[in-house]
């Protein structure tokens, strides 16, 4: 075997870093290291009364420079998404997870504990707030032309107006089928507004937490309406399913259609202080670094 000397053990130990995933309590720890062992190179680093869920990585690989490049091949990107999403769902298995962006990468387990050690209490009112919980995501899609079609047939102001039209002279009809056109847009947008009023309230009924997220735009002929995130109770989760049922029964006919997707670890509801568990100089697309 070469010889390397003490300075090629320095480089060496320069070019890893630690990749970090989540925080789990002591107590799990076994638990979800003997799980996660046989999927993924992971490890549980024990960092005062918690268990942080690890993996060493390559600063070939994971430094900053080369994480842009890397961000660059959506096959790899799709990788790295897939192989985080999948640690912190089989720890949440075990029990309360509280996850970490993706691409957090530390350059120590020094750096690592220093910056953990210094959020302390942050991470023991969080798990307190967590603990029994997942995170579930509502997604509300509406057809546009259902409230539009709605609107014309039961506002009153809208029919009144369509009749007065219809008996005037073309040029004068002309100017007010342009204010019915304003008014139906007008009215269609406060049903819209009703109706996500109503649903919103229903959702976070059945919910210990919710956040309302910007409605992506999709590229189909459904509009997305609403996109919720849900701190639900593991135990609640019946509850949940029983109000989505019963909402899409109910506003099927109205043109609306409702997803239920998860569970995932809490990522909505994670939030830590600013920079917390990340790095000091910075990082690009996302990535932190320290």
């Amino acid at each position: 075997m070469p010889e390397v000397n003490g300075e090629g053990l320095r480089t060496m130990e320069h070019s890893k870093a630690i990749y970090l995933y989540g925080v789990v309590h002591h107590a799990e720890i076994l638990a979800v290291f003997e799980e996660l062992k046989a999927l993924t190179p992971v490890r549980c680093l024990p960092v005062g009364d918690m268990g942080v869920l690890i993996r060493d990585v390559r600063m070939e690989e994971f430094g900053e420079d080369a994480i842009k490049e890397r961000m660059k091949d959506p096959k790899w990107l799709e990788e790295q998404v897939w192989h985080h999403s999948r640690v912190l769902g089989g720890a949440m298995r075990f029990g309360t997870v509280i996850p970490m962006k993706f691409l957090t990468i530390f350059k120590t387990e020094e750096r690592l504990r220093e910056s953990l050690l210094a959020l302390d209490e942050t991470l023991r009112e969080l798990f307190g707030r967590l603990q029994g919980k997942e995170e579930w995501g509502v997604k509300v899609f509406c057809d546009p032309q259902c409230i539009q079609a709605a609107v014309e047939a039961q506002n009153d102001g809208v029919r009144r107006l369509k009749a007065r039209i219809a008996a005037r002279p073309s040029g004068t009809a002309y100017l007010m089928r342009k204010q019915w056109e304003e008014l139906v847009r007008r009215e269609s947008s406060l049903r819209l507004a009703v109706h996500l009023e109503s649903i919103s309230c229903r959702l976070s009924s059945v919910a210990h937490e919710t956040k309302f997220n910007p409605a992506a735009q999709e590229p189909s002929s459904r509009q997305m309406v609403l996109n919720a995130s849900l701190l639900v109770n593991k135990t609640a989760f019946s509850s949940l399913a029983n109000e989505v049922n019963a909402l899409r029964q109910e506003y099927l006919p109205r043109g609306f259609e409702f997803e239920l997707v998860g569970p995932f670890p809490p990522y909505s509801f994670s939030e830590l202080p600013e920079r917390a568990g990340q790095g000091e100089t910075g990082g690009s697309e996302g990535v932190a670094y320290a």
